[in-house]
């Protein structure tokens, strides 16, 4: 009996440690789960439960030198639905929640639906992108939005800006416009749980200075760094709390530009309703004071992104507004070149008193090119002064013949014909005439002909009117090609200057201080004589030299004339260099020359009393 009782307390003692010891390992396993791993486990909940979403940063202004306002941000609430947080067991029925989300939303802020299903499912192919459905909500909007955040699960509401461009079309060539980049183009899309895209430059200096890249300087364009902010949703999708942790955007830099905004709108009033191009230069500085193309386009129809009706609109307009021809424009420069080609017969042996006798026209082999005093039996005897004065061909053309084209061709290479110009912009480069050239695009070779139009700027030689400018500020300024530029200096969002562009001179051009200053005497006769073609640019502020042009295109039905005035002339001690060009005008002394004229006469008038706008 004893020895039954003592082998059944064994068992029991047996059975006790073993569920003791079950106890232990149990115990263990607990506190490991609790205590050791409990750390990662809160860690990976967070991380569920936690959105980092980033913020664009507020992107710099566009100013004028005189800091009047081209380019600009005006604050914005935009209502977001994040579709991962709207998620249900099937697609379909997650279409049918944002759906019915979108109604309910519409219905609070009594606004028609700026959204469709299509853009939906468009957008269910972008994760981790918020959808924009409401743009520019009011006050009221926003606490009515309030209210169904607490209902709709993923909305939420955003502040924001609006590129706003104040004076639209005026430098809208120059100042371009932007659109929201594509989150999923991003280079740091996979840093965030939730990307609110930045405006991208997308055309003009918009684009240029979305980044600034200099290797001496290392500071920001017009683009900012963005922030980010944490925000933790619960198991609903629903959002708690905005966390603490948050790294706030840095704004982008302003760019101010060379541009004269008095000088820029004075030009655009006198450009509307012609087709042409207006380029205003400091001649010793190759900065830009003022240039438009025109017809032009108003920049707010891009903001935020032109609907492909008006887009088509203006790229079916026959004024082609979207052309900026200041730059890309590319147009024989007809008697303007006349000077360039001059400083290449004085290089080459020609004497400015040196003469030749016209009589209104000059016979090429079997061609006839004829000079505009044709109807009047000819200019009669000519030297330089007067051939500029009074736009010869036939002196261009003799003497073009004598040295031949290769021996005209450095002169017009050194002022940047066939060049870009290196203004910050996208511009073409002209053409330079050349022997090479004719082989290849009119198989055959040059011919004397071809020479005697170059020299009077028709047939193989085009040019930009910047270009045009370019070369003119060179003949006013001694024979120095500046690089012409739009940037004056990058300004933090406080005011301090971060960098200032310097003058840059391209080349020069190989003359003699004596034979630019006949040229420059010619020129002087052609606004300062009564037989001088651009008399009509006098005015009673600056005494301008220059150059009427007029250059035929087209044939048959279709031929015109496009007409030219490049003018320098010094105001205060500052020089200036101006090219204008109109299509399809008369002649560059009665379209063009006047509107110089008009333009000083405004511009130096508002400088005098300059708290008056024009």
């Amino acid at each position: 009996m004893r020895s039954m009782w003592l082998k059944n307390r064994n068992r029991v003692i047996f059975l006790g440690l073993l569920l003791l010891c079950g106890f232990f390992i149990l115990a263990a396993k607990l506190w490991l789960e609790q205590i050791e791993e409990g750390r990662s486990h809160k860690n990976r909940i967070s991380r569920q439960s936690v959105r980092r979403i980033r913020i664009p940063a507020p992107r710099g202004k566009i100013l004028t030198s005189d800091h009047h306002i081209l380019a600009t941000n005006t604050p914005s609430f935009d209502a977001y639905l994040y579709f991962e947080e709207m998620r249900q067991t099937s697609r379909s029925k997650t279409v049918k929640y944002i759906e019915d989300s979108l109604k309910k939303i519409y219905k609070s802020i009594e606004r028609k639906p700026e959204v469709d299903l299509k853009a939906v499912y468009l957008h269910m192919r972008r994760p981790g992108t918020p959808f924009k459905i409401v743009t520019n909500l009011t006050q009221q909007e926003i606490a009515k939005l309030l209210v169904l955040t607490s209902q709709i699960k993923g909305l939420s509401i955003i502040p924001g800006s609006n590129r706003e461009y104040p004076d639209g079309s005026i430098a809208a060539h120059i100042v371009g416009y932007t659109r929201p980049e594509n989150p999923m183009q991003a280079n740091d899309r996979n840093k965030f749980s939730y990307y609110v895209p930045d405006p991208k430059g997308v055309r003009g200096l918009e684009l240029a200075f979305d980044t600034f890249d200099n290797n001496e300087h290392k500071i920001r364009g017009l683009k900012g760094s963005p922030g980010f902010s944490l925000v933790q949703v619960d198991h609903l999708g629903f959002v708690r709390q905005v966390l603490i942790d948050q790294v706030k955007p840095l704004p982008g830099n302003n760019i101010v530009l060379t541009l004269d905004y008095d000088a820029q709108k004075i030009a655009s009033q006198l450009m509307a309703g012609k087709r042409g191009a207006f380029v205003l230069l400091n001649a010793d500085t190759g900065a830009v004071l003022a240039m438009v193309s025109s017809p032009t386009f108003d920049l707010n129809e891009f903001v935020p992104r032109i609907s492909n009706t008006d887009y088509q609109r203006l790229l079916k307009d026959p004024g082609i507004p979207l052309l900026d021809r200041a730059l890309q424009g590319q147009y024989m420069p007809g008697s303007i070149i006349k000077p360039l080609n001059c400083l290449s017969y004085l290089n080459n042996g020609v004497k400015p008193e040196d003469y030749v006798i016209c009589k209104g026209y000059t016979q090429i082999g079997n061609a006839r090119i004829r000079c505009v005093s044709w109807r009047v039996g000819g200019h009669g005897k000519v030297n330089l002064y007067a051939a500029l004065q009074k736009s010869c061909n036939d002196y261009m053309i003799e003497h073009a013949l004598k040295i031949g084209i290769d021996k005209m061709i450095p002169v017009l290479r050194e002022a940047g014909i066939g060049q870009k110009t290196g203004i910050e912009l996208p511009e073409r480069k002209g053409l330079l005439p050349s022997r090479e050239y004719c082989r290849k695009t009119r198989k055959r070779n040059w011919r004397a002909h071809d020479t005697g139009l170059v020299s009077i700027g028709q047939g193989m030689i085009e040019v930009t009117p910047l270009q045009a400018a370019v070369f003119t500020a060179a003949l006013a300024n001694g024979g120095k090609v500046m690089r012409p530029h739009l940037l004056k200096e990058i300004r933090d969002s406080h005011g301090t200057v971060l960098y200032r562009k310097k003058p840059e001179v391209e080349r020069e051009l190989k003359t003699t201080p004596a034979d630019l200053a006949a040229v420059q005497k010619g020129m002087y006769m052609v606004v300062n004589t009564s037989e001088g073609g651009g008399r009509r640019a006098q005015n009673n502020f600056i005494k301008l030299s220059g150059k009427t042009g007029t250059a035929e295109v087209g044939y048959g039905k279709n031929r015109r004339k496009n007409v030219w005035f490049i003018c320098f002339g010094e105001y205060k001690g500052k020089r200036y260099a101006l090219a204008v060009l109109v299509e399809h005008g008369t002649f560059g002394g009665l379209i063009c020359a006047p509107l110089v004229k008009q333009f000083f006469s405004r511009w130096f008038w508002f400088k005098q009393h300059s708290d008056i706008s024009p």
